[in-house]
């Protein structure tokens, strides 16, 4: 398969290895996202050793690796290396003054049983290695590990880095590459369930329609997502269970802390430790209203990840009936005749992925600093909850977005409530712009308004896609 995406972070790379010189390259993120994709990637046309680390010991870590460096140089006869320290010595004075790319992947795997691996590199690299042209890449999966014991101020190896990138999953455009020959609404309808991770849309089948894919991926004990997030829960956390009980609750209804607490039978406090760490994975996200500060008692949970989104949603509750072969039923039943409303917050997400890529190359009437959802009452006197699907803000100048996945075509109805639930926001929307997000198009009626206002904007399904 072609290399899909990470164009700008490869060339990043590209960059520091035409600078010639020492390098530290600190890669991490969650696993599938498609780090060891990226560094094949970048090591094809150059000298270079890659070694993926395995869950052994020391001893057994180093003899494996010994033996890439010894099948790279050649040599037959040495002895496996004693420790980290010659090795790398050993690849160091071989080189001289060529350039090599030494990868090692896992890492936190060799540094598990032996947290002197740090101490050991901070020593090479401050009395040899920054003499020399080595470029030396750190890649880890634990993120917590990289983030505190590579990156942490209090890590041996702090300061030392030359670069670094935390790795995410593709948006929704980017995605979208795996997709040829699909509808533009079946390709966002394919990203609602498989999401951003490289694994994961590879497993797209472009000559399969969007439910044989959905059944072919999901709805079968032998496929590829059926126990995924089972399975990445399980490398990734201790205590797996508890957390697959804190998403499967988001994914039924609980938002506020309190209310996922109550329904898993844990403690507030120890909840939102779990909570934290599946933020910190990107399985989760945190929200606030817009504008307001994170420590806001309005503060709801979500599932970030969609394929973890659309397991929890419909494969998760349904796993019974899938293990007894109905999983034909389950997509008619249960997927179907839902998918449209679960699309909802999927099509929002996919709205502010396509803002922020119009506004980092200044292509909107305003270039925002933040932008977010906003829930609140709509008047003093009322007290009615209204909701803002997105509010992109650059100080006092606004753009008010309303999202619709629906089979209706929107009409100026729609552009007079968003105006309204502004006014509910502020007071003062002068300065505002309004773009109205829509699956199907809009009315005549409301195509003409837009044309006479230059603050209405109307977005639909092939400008998102384009």
């Amino acid at each position: 398969m072609a290399f899909i995406g990470r164009k700008s972070e490869l060339a990043s790379l590209n960059e520091m290895y035409c600078e010639d010189k020492f390098q530290m390259f600190v890669l991490y993120g969650r696993r599938r996202v498609g780090k060891t994709t990226l560094l094949n990637e970048f090591c094809k046309d150059k000298p270079s050793i890659f070694y993926s680390a395995e869950q052994s010991n020391r001893k057994l870590n180093l003899e494996k690796f010994s033996e890439a460096v010894f099948s790279y140089y050649g040599e037959t006869t040495l002895e496996p290396f004693s420790s980290w320290e010659n090795a790398i010595t050993y690849i160091d004075d071989r080189q001289g003054d060529n350039r090599l790319v030494l990868v090692l992947d896992e890492f936190p795997y060799l540094c598990r049983k032996d947290m002197s691996l740090l101490s050991e590199l901070q020593h090479l690299i401050d009395h040899k290695l920054q003499y020399g042209r080595l470029f030396l890449v750190l890649c880890g999966s634990y993120m917590g590990f990289m983030e505190k014991e590579v990156l942490g101020s209090k890590s041996p190896l702090f300061g030392r880095r030359t670069g670094q990138l935390h790795m995410k999953t593709f948006d929704y455009k980017t995605s979208l590459e795996y997709m040829d020959g699909f509808t533009n609404e079946e390709k966002l309808m394919l990203y609602g369930a498989f999401g951003g991770t490289p694994l994961y849309l590879s497993h797209i089948d472009n000559s399969k329609t969007f439910e044989e894919n959905i059944k072919h991926e999901f709805l079968r004990t032998t496929a590829y997502l059926y126990e995924e997030p089972l399975l990445l829960l399980r490398q990734e956390v201790v205590e797996p269970g508890v957390y697959s009980s804190i998403i499967e609750a988001i994914a039924g209804g609980a938002t506020k802390s309190n209310e996922i607490a109550t329904k898993i039978g844990e403690e507030p406090a120890k909840c939102l430790r779990y909570i934290s760490i599946l933020c910190d994975l990107g399985i989760l996200y945190k929200e606030t209203p817009f504008g307001e500060k994170e420590s806001s008692r309005k503060t709801i949970y979500g599932i970030s990840d969609l394929m973890f989104r659309f397991w929890y949603r419909f494969v998760f509750p349904n796993r019974t009936l899938i293990e007894t072969g109905a999983g034909e039923a389950v997509y008619k039943r249960r997927i179907d005749p839902t998918f449209s409303e679960y699309m909802g917050i999927v099509f929002e997400k996919i709205c502010k992925e396509y803002l922020l890529r119009k506004n980092s190359r200044g292509e909107l009437p305003i270039m925002f600093t933040s932008i977010g959802r906003w829930w609140g009452h709509s008047g003093e006197k009322t007290h009615t909850q209204t909701e803002i699907d997105l509010i992109a803000r650059d100080g006092g100048d606004y753009i008010f977005c309303e999202c619709k996945w629906r089979n209706e075509i929107m009409t100026p109805a729609v552009l007079n409530k968003l105006k309204e639930s502004a006014r509910a926001y502020s007071k003062d929307v002068k300065n505002s712009y309004f773009a109205l997000f829509s699956k199907s198009g809009f009315s005549d009626s409301l195509i003409e308004e837009a044309k006479n206002d230059s603050r209405i904007i109307l977005i639909g399904l092939k400008d998102i896609t384009a």
